[in-house]
């Protein structure tokens, strides 16, 4: 797996090879898919930060992993028909992925307040973007609310 390089343009994320079913996404630059990745996020904060909380909970510190093409080909507004997993500090998901994380990186996983903020990991075949992001709604109230619309 490789980071978005600095260069014009990164290879298509999407895991289909229909140009027909891909349309814009095929060739995007990495501007564009910084902007996607954070339109995704905003979008989704209070489902990221309380599955991040309720597995911090659980499993201790770790990343939300989340696949692009999950969310590229979601239904625009809502952007929530996507997967994601929890990789957790000592996992064996996070260990599939760390030669991929920089230095900073695993250095957000032990100074991080997991009640602030969310470490998101968002996979593609052109690699990785790593980000470490916040939100309106601090984890553990964003579960809580979560927790609530499905009890």
């Amino acid at each position: 797996m490789r980071r978005f390089s600095a260069s014009n343009t990164v290879p298509d994320c999407t895991s289909g090879d229909d140009p027909a079913i891909l349309g814009p996404h095929m060739e995007m630059t990495t501007e564009q898919h910084i902007y996607r990745h954070k339109s995704f996020m905003h979008a989704n904060w209070e489902i990221l930060a309380a599955f991040a909380w309720g597995h911090y909970q659980k499993d201790g510190r770790g990343m939300v992993v989340v696949l692009e093409d999950e969310f590229i080909h979601a239904a625009t507004p809502q952007m929530k028909a996507f997967r994601f997993d929890y990789a957790a500090k000592d996992s064996g998901l996070l260990r599939q992925i760390d030669a991929d994380l920089t230095p900073k990186e695993w250095g957000w996983l032990d100074t991080y307040d997991p009640d602030q903020r969310v470490i998101v990991i968002i996979v593609c075949k052109a690699g990785l973007s790593t980000y470490l992001i916040g939100g309106p709604t601090k984890p553990s109230e964003a579960f809580i609310k979560e927790k609530a619309k499905y009890n």
